[in-house]
């Protein structure tokens, strides 16, 4: 590696990122092995834009159940070789990984803490490594399709970083594939969007519609407002249409949003349906009576998880947010017909 490129890694020190809390790698022994050689499993945290590898299945599926995304077996790598070193900095939240001993040297001189041989380099099949000087990120891959469009988007490409003994599967199932949904909470009263107008109406009183979206969406690693998703549904929707019946949002333009942003909707139609999308661990909006006594009156909220008959529920307007009877909240759906315009208000949501 060349001086710049060490430079480079060392300034993402100063990188403001995420604590990474991992399993500890005292034990990376737990390996798969069959295939031509031994399983190197790829996540990725949509949070803090990582990816992390590793031959541990117990580490994979620990940082899965953790909220990591899993991206399936990368490579195989061989039993024996030059050992690839992984070092993590708690400053910033990252990992690196090289076989270079005079690199993690200086790195673990400059406050990086080294954990572990994550795995072995050896084969004929290249790794290639690409770097983010925005984000300090690494990224290791075996598809120079994928390095080639890193690159395009401004990444730097640092060539190869590692041989594998064969190539992965990108498909691999081994741990679940379904996308982890982080929770977070917007409300639509805060101070710095609740007085924005959208249409005929603002945003504090008539925002738990694109609040709602907005921490769907973000849940998945994206960053919007509810500014901007109450934006795209007043152009692509009926939003705040001040020529449609009632203000806020409507149910097909819940569902068109949410595909505009790349999201597909599964329609929920019964209370076990419910509970099984949520047991799934996939979020899902719905619309209800305002505090379950205001059958007039219509509210948006997120629904995630499921536990002991109860879900937690993220409500925009902070008065029922924490845990909520499924049962309840299922008997209570919103009366408003422009709400129900497509069908019941429920549904869990995905990427596509």
């Amino acid at each position: 590696m060349n001086k710049k490129s060490l430079l480079l890694i060392l300034g993402a020190s100063l990188v403001a990122g995420i604590s990474l809390a991992l399993p500890s790698p005292s034990a990376l022994a737990t390996t798969s092995r069959g295939g031509g050689g031994v399983s190197l499993y790829r996540l990725y945290n949509s949070n803090s834009g990582e990816h992390f590898y590793t031959e541990n299945l117990y580490e994979a599926k620990s940082l899965h159940n953790a909220g990591w995304n899993y991206e399936g077996i990368e490579s195989k790598q061989p039993t024996s070789g030059a050992p690839v070193y992984r070092l993590y900095n708690p400053n910033a939240g990252l990992h690196f990984y090289t076989t270079n001993s005079y690199e993690k040297a200086n790195l673990v001189a400059h406050g990086w803490r080294y954990e572990a041989i994550a795995f072995y380099s050896g084969g004929n099949v290249p790794l290639y490594r690409a770097y983010n000087p925005n984000s300090g990120q690494h990224n290791y891959t075996t598809s120079s399709s994928e390095e080639q469009s890193l690159t395009r988007a401004g990444w730097s490409n640092e060539g190869i970083a590692f041989q594998a003994a064969a190539l992965g599967n990108p498909n691999d199932n081994t741990i679940s594939r379904v996308p982890v949904w982080h929770p977070n909470h917007l409300y639509q009263t805060d101070p710095r969007w609740s007085n924005i107008q959208i249409g005929d109406a603002t945003l504090g009183p008539e925002g738990c519609g694109p609040t709602s979206i907005a921490m769907i969406l973000n849940g998945f690693g994206a960053n919007y407002t509810p500014v901007t998703i109450a934006q795209t549904a007043h152009q692509i929707g009926d939003y705040n249409n001040p020529n449609y019946p009632g203000d806020g949002i409507d149910g097909k333009t819940i569902l068109s949003t949410l595909s505009y942003y790349g999201m597909t909707s599964t329609h929920i139609t019964t209370q076990s349906q419910l509970v099984s999308q949520l047991a799934a661990g996939k979020p899902v909006i719905y619309g209800m009576e305002y505090l379950y006594v205001y059958p007039s009156i219509s509210h948006f909220v997120v629904l995630y998880g499921y536990n002991a008959s109860t879900t937690t529920v993220f409500d925009p307007l902070g008065k029922i947010t924490g845990a909520q009877s499924v049962s309840r909240l299922w008997s209570h759906p919103t009366q408003l017909s422009d709400d129900l315009d497509a069908g019941f208000p429920a549904w869990s949501v995905l990427p596509k």
